[in-house]
């Protein structure tokens, strides 16, 4: 080993530590990598940004903005309105549910289907008073799983046409992965909806054991304004000592905090109270005149009047609110709105809601005056639910950027074009057609992830450069036996799919890549193959709510510990590798 390959597998080592331990976001962790490689001269500039020219990138692009505009159509919505039925038997909807989004997913990014469709599951469930649990995380997981039938389907996909490519190597035809792609679809609908069905916990968003249960994972801070009917008088005279689903923890007074708050503690103008429990009980406490969100001084009659509303939001793991506390963030400057509660499953969150770190995953409450569509389209924010319905109009431009899209994919199929050309054309008319507005185009491209995608190319070239990919799949080699191929793929699939649970699922894809161009050489396997390999196993990943942005889409909503998807999400990553090298094997080997 060359010290130029120990210096790049050791700065690899701390990236994977930094990513993991999330001491920042993902982007400055590969970032301050590649800076460091080009400072020591393993890479040159061009080799650093040469992610950034790249047709696979270009083209999560433009799926962005061609599944921001189905989303924007409200065409899903008018679709899945059907399909969950009456709710009358809760495994036959689930079925439903999940065969209906097996069709849209390969053809769709899923991460806005379970953006659409997850309040439209949350209302329903509460009306039906079913369990939301037993539909999100198998949601995710199907739109996971369905994605992988086209080379569309999932952002990971693309990322390996654009590695083929950089390597001069054959690309994946639009249908290639559903060999695949179909076989596990459908062993995981079976798998969800038998063993999955029983492993996954029963929570309900009306259920009082559930609310109870989470009582005091919620911190709601609010402080009391001079027109407090109840000042000088104690808790319990002001009935904030017997409130059913939330309770007053502690009293901070001039920044002293009297903690536990008493029933006969005397409340004063200006003291914050800290409340913990459940979401539903917040709007009640905001009606009490004189209470007020402490992180904001604002006029509480906004909450009543038709343009402010209740929504419960959720950090994404590409937000650029990671890290970052409620203060500094600036939310109601840069959201319209103001926070008056958090959520963090499995901690119990103390202080201020103004100093707390935000992190992916988190739930919040706030009273915002923009619309759910609004904020969502932000990107930072995923909005779950929100009291502000609005009627929903049909027009013709509900159902044209789903013709676009499947114009745009029958002409690739057909080999007349190329899919990057096929998508810009349908983005065009998208925009001329005003379907999609400039404005739409910078909210649906979601710059932080297409900068890790382009940044972790320059990852695998610099294992390349020093030789490093060569000497890894060598040292594979020589640990599984060049005899047998079936081992080593299956050593490589775990790999990929443990990198995916720690860094991205394009970091990990960029990683293996090299080492199984390399690998290819000393096993005398077929390069294509094991690109299909390592790239499912860079998105097949269930069992955690990180593995992959829809798992921690529906992580908030479905009230979901993370022990949940390690339960449910451990036997299918199992049973996706079994199938995947045996199925891969066979069609490249053997027939």
């Amino acid at each position: 080993m060359t010290l130029q390959i120990a210096i790049v597998l050791a700065t690899l080592a701390v990236t994977f530590v930094l990513m993991a331990l999330e001491v920042t976001t993902p982007n400055a962790v590969i970032l301050s990598a590649l800076a460091f490689f080009m400072i020591i001269g393993i890479l040159s500039p061009s080799d650093a940004l040469s992610g950034f020219a790249n047709e696979g990138l270009a083209t999560i692009g433009l799926m962005y903005i061609m599944a921001h505009a189905i989303a924007k159509s409200n065409v899903m919505t008018h679709f899945f309105t059907h399909t969950l039925g009456s709710g009358k038997s809760e495994k036959k909807s689930l079925l439903r549910l999940l065969t209906t989004v097996s069709l849209f997913s390969p053809f769709i990014n899923n991460t806005p289907i379970v953006s659409t469709l997850t309040p439209m599951i949350q209302k329903w469930c509460k009306e039906k008073n079913l369990a939301i649990s037993k539909f999100l995380i198998p949601l995710s997981y199907v739109t996971i799983l369905s994605g992988l039938i086209t080379v569309l389907g999932t952002s990971t996909n693309l990322v390996a046409q654009g590695l083929l490519s950089k390597y001069h190597l054959h690309q994946f035809g639009f249908f290639d992965f559903a060999v695949i792609g179909i076989p596990i679809t459908l062993v995981g609908i079976v798998y969800l909806m038998t063993i999955g069905y029983r492993l996954l916990p029963r929570y309900k968003n009306n259920n009082v054991d559930s609310i109870m249960q989470s009582h005091s994972d919620y911190l709601i801070e609010l402080s009391i304004g001079p027109n407090f009917p109840y000042l000088n008088q104690t808790v319990t005279q002001a009935g904030l000592g017997n409130l059913e689903h939330v309770f007053l923890v502690a009293i901070n007074r001039k920044g002293h905090p009297m903690v536990p708050a008493t029933e006969n503690m005397t409340l004063k103008k200006n003291d914050r109270l800290y409340f913990t429990g459940s979401v539903n009980e917040i709007n009640d406490l905001l009606q009490i005149p004189g209470l007020q969100p402490s992180t904001q001084q604002i006029d509480m009659r906004d909450v009543t009047n038709e343009h402010a509303h209740l929504v419960e939001l959720s950090i994404p793991d590409s937000s650029a609110l990671i890290n970052q506390t409620v203060k500094s963030a600036r939310f109601r400057d840069a959201y319209g709105g103001v926070i008056v509660a958090i959520h963090r499953d499995a901690a119990k969150l103390n202080g201020q809601i103004g100093r707390i770190s935000l992190k992916a995953g988190d739930d919040l409450v706030a009273i915002t005056t923009n619309e759910p569509k609004q904020l969502d389209a932000m990107k930072d924010l995923h909005v779950f639910n929100a009291q502000l319905a609005r009627a929903v109009k049909k027009s013709y431009k509900d159902f044209l950027p789903v013709l676009l899209l499947m114009g745009a994919i029958l002409i690739a199929t057909l080999k007349m074009t190329d899919l990057f050309v096929a998508l810009a054309a349908a983005c065009v008319i998208l925009f001329l057609t005003k379907c999609v507005t400039v404005q739409d185009i910078v909210q649906a491209v979601d710059m932080n992830v297409l900068l890790l995608v382009a940044s972790s190319y320059g990852l695998g070239l610099a294992m390349s450069n020093v030789g490093a990919d060569k000497l890894i799949a060598h040292q594979l080699a020589v640990l599984t036996g060049t005899s047998n191929p079936i081992l080593y793929m299956f050593l490589l699939y775990f790999i990929t799919n443990f990198l995916t649970a720690v860094l991205s699922n394009a970091a990990s894809l960029s990683l293996m890549f090299p080492i199984i161009v390399s690998a290819a050489d000393d096993m005398n396997l077929p390069v294509m193959m094991l690109a299909m390999l390592i790239t499912i196993a860079a998105t097949a990943d269930f069992s955690t709510p990180i593995g992959y942005q829809t798992n921690l889409i529906v992580y908030g909503p479905g009230h979901y510990k993370f022990t949940d998807y390690f339960k449910v999400g451990i036997p299918l990553n199992v049973i996706c590798m079994i199938i995947c090298v045996f199925v891969t094997y066979t069609v490249y080997v053997v027939l």
